[in-house]
Parts: structure tokens; sequence; C-alpha cells
């Protein structure tokens, strides 16, 4: 039984070490390697470097744990780090802390997980520390040499220390908690004094003070606030100028309160770190359905930059170097301009998916009519591979497949093809060398309920193929009808095709023969948007034959439900004729 059971073990060591390997594979970098201690033991183990910090885990009596078995991430802060810690704290030693004192410094640099460099951003760390505080990370750079920071306190002079419960990274720094909360951290800025009010008259101010909120949705928060220049700069000098100018009621606490609405726009669900907030298409906010949507020009960090109905709404820049300060309940960050909740109403998008950012560079390919871009027999246009658009994105249930869309344009003299602005994008649908499906995302809807309709030239690559139905969904949610590429518009007076789901979108003649039958406006249900935001819009191939390339989509129309829904209609030179 004995050599059974030694052979047996002899198996299961060789598995782990293989799964072992197997698993660091995809580790960034690795200075120094050991499976036969764990961290505490490995810092004692090397005193010229890690003594003093040594100390400070024994007084914490967070030593055992940390020499049993787990997986833990340790930012150990060297010899050097522990002396300048030491004299900025006024200590004359490592015994001057108390044994609290001793477990706070302990848990804000542990993390219950295994964590590499390589899972770093220029953000907050995915876990928090054992503190309950995140910490951020990023790269410095100092005459040439690249390190990471972390905190912006510490740099890491040592990554990837590899021990059997866990990893360290070697700080040469001590770094410091967060003491104050959210409101508290806006309030002992002297520039926010008037938002600080805001906070204090809305109530929010008492949200923003709890530190380990039962509201586990609430456990951080971020706020964005507003200096008093920022404010100035807007004719609001005080927060009775801020009051007049909002609170509508008089009881800036009441939720239909305009004042309240404007403090609950700038507070973000969630801690949100810069990189957090310009890695989202939106961020969600505490004023019921409202968000705001970021984006990054070059290195500032702009909120609610957006084109809307054809005009373009400048964004708020945000202070980056008086953002990203951590609190011990949240972020805080500094808006260099004022900026409030927008009260929209639902207004008609026509989304012409051709008109793509990436798209408009290409100066040669875009709206110029070639022989190239041209539509021919077996479908022509310029093709781009999966990834090419931001706001494009699709599927193939073909690993090895490229799926694409192709970029189609023709003379505006043409009498076949009636497509606004004379342009279509063409994704080729159906088999595994195509799309299962494509996924756009859209232009700012706001909220409200809107009828959705496709616009497209109708294509068939063979009369003997089958039909070519498609499924369109919102944000997920299927539309009640479904719609085919390949069909022709029916007959019939305006009023009748409205009434069977159709339309003449273009300026194509209402004959009821080609060229008009071919230019198809399809309803396909109807939508409630939630949010004031961007959304996304998905076909996706239903039939289970061989799908086809033919498929020629202009535009999406978000037409409000008690609007017009046959005019304006749409002219190839990109004229809109009511």
């Amino acid at each position: 039984m004995r050599t059974k059971h030694s052979f047996i073990a002899a198996i299961l060591a060789c598995v782990f070490i293989v799964g072992y390997l197997s698993s660091c594979k995809k580790l960034e970098l690795v200075t120094a390697t050991t499976t036969d201690v764990n961290i505490y033991d490995y810092l004692v183990q090397h005193p010229e470097q890690f003594s003093e910090f040594a100390k400070i885990v024994n007084k914490s009596g967070y030593s055992s744990f940390l020499n049993a078995y787990g997986a833990y991430t340790l930012f150990a802060a060297n010899n050097e780090g522990v002396k300048t810690f030491l004299k900025d704290m006024s200590k004359a030693s490592v015994d001057d802390f108390t044994v609290v004192e001793s477990q706070n410094i302990v848990k804000l640099h542990l993390i219950q997980d295994t964590i590499n460099t390589s899972s770093f951003t220029d953000g907050k760390l995915p876990k928090v520390t054992m503190l309950g505080q995140y910490l951020l990370t990023g790269v410095s750079n100092t005459n040439g040499v690249s390190s990471f920071i972390v905190n912006r306190q510490a740099l890491i002079v040592q990554p990837n220390v590899r021990l059997s419960n866990g990893n360290i990274h070697v700080l040469d720094n001590v770094l410091r908690a967060a003491t104050k909360t959210v409101a508290q951290t806006v309030e002992a800025n002297p520039d926010f004094s008037i938002f600080t009010q805001a906070l204090k008259e809305t109530g929010f101010y008492d949200s923003l003070n709890i530190v380990n909120n039962a509201d586990t949705n609430r456990r951080f928060l971020t706020v964005v606030a507003e200096t008093n220049k920022a404010l100035a700069d807007s004719g609001i000098t005080s927060y009775a100028a801020l009051k007049a100018r909002y609170s509508k009621t008089g009881n800036p606490k009441g939720a239909n309160d305009s004042l309240h609405m404007y403090v609950a726009y700038h507070i973000f669900t969630d801690a949100r770190y810069l990189a957090d907030i310009v890695s989202t298409v939106s961020v969600t906010t505490l004023q019921p359905l409202e968000v705001v949507t970021p984006s990054l020009d070059g290195e500032t960090v702009l909120l609610n930059d957006i084109f809307f109905n054809g005009n373009h709404e400048p964004g708020i820049p945000l202070a980056r170097t008086q953002s990203d300060i951590t609190a011990s309940n949240g972020v805080v960050h500094t808006a260099a301009s004022h900026f409030a909740v927008k009260l929209r109403v639902p207004i008609r998008i026509d989304f012409d998916v051709a008109d793509q950012p990436e798209l408009r560079k290409l100066t040669s390919v875009y709206r110029q009519a070639t022989t190239a871009n041209a539509i021919v027999a077996n479908g022509g246009g310029t093709f781009f591979a999966r990834g090419t658009f931001a706001d494009i994105t699709s599927f193939s249930s073909n690993a090895t497949a490229t799926p694409y869309v192709s970029y189609c344009a023709m003379p505006v003299t043409n009498t076949t093809y009636y497509g606004w602005r004379a342009d279509y994008l063409r994704p080729g649908m159906g088999n595994t060398t195509r799309s299962l499906w494509v996924e756009f995302r859209t232009p700012l809807l706001v909220k409200g309920r809107y009828k959705l309709w496709v616009c497209y030239y109708r294509g068939r690559a063979s009369t003997n193929n089958p039909a070519f139905p498609n499924r369109v969904d919102f944000d997920g949610q299927p539309m009640q009808r479904t719609f085919d590429f390949s069909e022709q518009k029916p007959s019939g007076t305006p009023g009748e095709l409205e009434a069977l789901g159709y339309k003449q979108y273009t300026e194509a003649p209402l004959t009821n023969t080609a060229p008009d039958i071919n230019n198809v406006g399809r309803l396909v249900g109807t939508v409630d948007v939630q949010t004031t935001n961007r959304h996304t819009i998905r076909i996706t191939f239903l039939a289970n034959s061989s799908g086809q390339e033919l498929n020629y989509l202009d535009m999406f129309q978000f037409i409000p439900v008690n609007d017009n829904q046959l005019r304006p209609i749409f002219a190839r030179d990109g004229r809109i004729i009511p």
C-alpha cells in the first residue's frame, strides 16, 4: 500500500507542477521565485530589505496568517522606505506604533488575492485592500527610467516576488491611508466651499460621510466637485446664487428639486478613478436614469462631450492633477467647468451607420464614388476587418473567420441607389465566414419612446436563395418584428405602407416599381429608451441556411412615437426634404 500511495502522490505532484507552471506563463516579470517560504518567512529571511517592515507585521499580529496557506499580495516597503515614513510621522522607531496603527498599515498594503504587475492598469487595482481602500497604480518616468507607482506615494523597486502563498511587490516608501471620507475630502478644500454647502443642504454630505456603508451599492462613491471659480465663470458666486438658479421647490433635500438633481448628477456609483471613467461608455449617477458620457481628448478627460441633433456640445474637462483623490469611501475629482443635468425631450435621431469617425478620416474613400467603392453586382465596396470601427462589433461562430463590413459609395446622380448621402455599410451576414450578428453603438438618445425603423437598399445574391430574416435587438431586447435585406417594399399609398410597417424614406419617386420598391424603410418595433445615453442596436441573422453579402444598410431611425413617421425624407446629396 505504501508503494501505491507513493505512486499516487507522485502523479498528483506532477499534475500540480504542470498546472502551476502553466499558470505562470502570463506573468509579466518574476524577479524572484521560490515555493519554499511564505510571505512572512521571506520578510524575516531578508532583513537587509525588510527587517523594519517585518517588525510592523509582527506587531500587528498578522505574521501567522501571512505564513499560512492562502493567496495574498503584499506591497512591502523596504527598510529605507520605512525610515522615511517614520521621519514623516515623527516616530523614533516602529515600536512607537500602536497595535491598531500597525494593523492598519499592514491592511493597507495587503490584498487577499494574487495580483501581478501584468494586471496593473493606469487606475485602481481590481480588489480592495484589507483596509477597505483601493490602491491606485500607474507608471512614473524619472530620468528615463519607468517604474510602477502606487497611490502616487511609492515606487515599486522590485515587482512580482512569487512565494508559496502569494506575491510581494517591494516599495520604496510606506503607503498612507486615506483618513477622510469623500464628504470630508471635499469640505477640506476651500476651493469647494460653495459645492460643500450644496452637499450639506441637499443631504448628500451625510451619504458621502459613511464608511463601510451597509448599502453595498453605495459602499464606494465618486464625486466630481466644482470649484468656486468654475461656478463663478458661470455667474454663480455664492451658495445663495446656486440655490436661486436651481432650487425651484425651495426644498433642496427633495428628490424633485433641481438643486438636489444637480448635486446627485455629480455623484457616481462605485470608486471611479479617471482611468475607470474613460474606459466605459457611460457612468451612472445618483440622479435616477441620468448618466454622464466620458471621452478622452489627448490627455484630457471630458464629460458629456457629445454631438446631439447635429450640433457639437463641448465637454466639461476634469482637472487631472486635482483629480483621483482617494478617500476612505471613494474618490474625488475636480471639474474645471460648471455642468448640470440637461433636461431634454425625446427628439428624432436619424443614425447614418456609414458616418463613422474612422471612415471620415479616409478622404479617398469616404463618400467618394469610385469604381472600387461603387456598389457592383458582387457587392463591391471597400472592405474593413472586424475591429476597425470602435462603435461597430461583430461575431462569427468560426473562430478563424474574419467577419467584415464594407463601405459602398455611388454617384449622387445614380438612378438606382437612393441611400442618404449616397453611401451604405454592407455587413456580410450568415455563414461561418461572415457575421452571425453585427452591433452598433448609437448616437445619444434622449429617454423616451420611439418607433425604430431600419432603412436599407434591397439586394439579393440569387433568386434561388431562401429568405434571410434578421432580428433587431435594442440594448439586448428583441424588437417586435424581423426584417429581411432581400425584401422589397410592397405597393401602396404612404398611409397604407405605414399601416403595414413600411415607408418611403428616400427621394426615390414613389412609383411602386423599381427603384422605389428597392429603397425600403421597415418598422421593426417600438423602443422604450430608459436613460439619456448612447445605446446598442444589434442585427442578428436568424436563418439556418447560408446568408448573403448584399446587405446594404443605410440608417436606423429613432422617431418619437407621436411624431410624423413619414417625413422628412432623405436625398443622395445629403439634403433633408420636409
